[in-house]
């Protein structure tokens, strides 16, 4: 049972309209009522469960005021609770520090490299995920005394463009790391594996890999799944099949937040990824045109033709450009830029739907409405039955298509006569006079 207004008004009264977390008390902060003990947990609705907060330490409902007899007194246990989640902040605040404090000492000494611009010294800027990239560096272990030099090294380096700054200082950091790290093995006496050799970038991708997992689980991975990920790292490199670090790299960011444990499950769901964004791009096209979503099925039509297209070794740059095109149609068809034996693989034929996607595009520009499904099913049912006519050719069919749909006629054949071969026609000899 949710609380009720007036159970609301008396906890309020009782705490004196103050925060039991942090003291502070009304009118100067707006007051909620919290529960103690999370219903999720066990807690109750019972006034010993229930406090006074202040926004800022608990979002939750209004309350409304109704009088009644004083409630009972906030019990030992919620008291303990509300201590207890105190400490538990302070802890994770502790946590964070060192993080806080890691990620200030670089930007402190990357702000203090600047360059001459309209009469000010500005300092480069940083990429949109530098702080991501100095928390792997945190994590595997490299001190934050080494980031002025490796800072000073890119910027004295006059061969390094200005926007590759900071991707030069992560390869510089790298390079410590994997020497940290060696050097760690020689202190524990580490025998000389017979493993193949780890290169620089491997290492690094496993630590994305790792560092989107911490991220996005809240939880570090092993030491037994890190050597797993990177064992199935090297045996992937081992096939001979050539695939381009950046890609990899991709992939084990992805396969980090799906807990992936290998590259190769991590490159699934790096594939997954990006053929559901093509699905997306059309999903938006579709709507900035229609100003609605498309239903469901229409969903996993467009998603069975982009796999079938991605499948054949299609690039997904191009599936995207005939799905967004498709969308900007209101059409579940994928064959926009394709070529004829690319479209074959969707099972769409290309110069059927290209008359339907104009009848379709004519009509709503119209009648500022797009045609329902069974006027577009009539549509089909005429098409269909043109193209057995050996008599027209497509692109009068196309002609006729789009001025029928500015008439939101379904049955283009009665514009054929319009805006059919009539050259054609003329150019046949006369028949003899009788």
């Amino acid at each position: 049972m949710a609380v009720s207004k007036r159970l609301r008004y008396e906890i309020l009264r009782r705490d004196s309209h103050t925060c039991r977390y942090c003291g502070a008390s009304a009118p100067d902060v707006p007051m909620r009522v919290d529960h103690v003990t999370p219903v999720a947990l066990g807690g109750s609705d019972t006034p010993d469960n229930l406090v006074t907060s202040c926004e800022p330490c608990n979002s939750g409902k209004s309350s409304a005021t109704v009088d009644s007899a004083v409630v009972d007194g906030v019990s030992d246990d919620a008291i303990r609770w509300a201590e207890a989640m105190k400490k538990a902040a302070a802890e994770l605040s502790d946590q964070n520090q060192p993080k806080l404090d890691y990620r200030s000492a670089f930007e402190t000494e990357w702000n203090s490299w600047t360059y001459p611009s309209g009469g000010k010294r500005l300092a480069r800027e940083l990429p949109a995920d530098w702080k991501t990239s100095l928390e792997r560096f945190r994590t595997a272990g490299l001190p934050v005394e080494v980031w002025p030099d490796i800072v000073e090294r890119a910027m004295v380096n006059k061969t390094v463009r200005a926007d590759n700054l900071f991707r030069y200082c992560c390869g510089i950091a790298w390079r410590m790391v994997d020497e940290l790290h060696e050097a760690a093995r020689r202190h524990l006496g580490a025998k000389p594996s017979k493993a193949p050799a780890v290169s620089h970038l491997d290492q690094a991708i496993v630590e994305a890999w790792a560092a989107n997992w911490l991220a996005d689980h809240d939880e570090a991975v092993t030491g037994e799944a890190r050597a797993k990920f990177m064992e199935s790292l090297v045996e992937f490199r081992g096939r001979g099949d050539w695939v381009p670090s950046d890609r990899l790299l991709a992939a084990a960011l992805a396969g980090g937040c799906g807990r992936s444990a290998t590259i190769q499950d991590a490159m699934a769901v790096l594939i997954e990824e990006e053929r559901s964004e093509v699905v997306i791009d059309w999903i938006d096209a579709w709507m900035e045109l229609a100003g609605e979503p498309p239903d469901n099925f229409l969903c996993h039509v467009v998603r069975g033709q982009v796999d079938e297209l991605a499948d054949s070794d299609l690039t997904l740059s191009r599936t995207r450009r005939a799905a967004i095109l498709a969308g900007y149609h209101r059409s579940s068809e994928l064959h926009h830029g394709l070529r004829e034996s690319e479209v074959r693989l969707t099972g769409v034929t290309k110069k059927r739907q290209a008359a339907i996607d104009i009848w379709c595009r004519s009509y709503w520009a119209s009648a500022s409405r797009w045609p329902t499904d069974e006027e577009r099913a009539s549509l089909i049912g005429h098409i269909d039955r043109i193209a057995s006519d050996a008599d027209f050719h497509f692109p009068d069919v196309y002609a006729a298509a789009a001025a029928a749909g500015v008439y939101q006629d379904p049955d283009p054949s009665t514009c054929l006569e319009r805006h059919g071969s009539v050259f054609e026609v003329a150019a046949r000899p006369l028949a003899p006079i009788a």
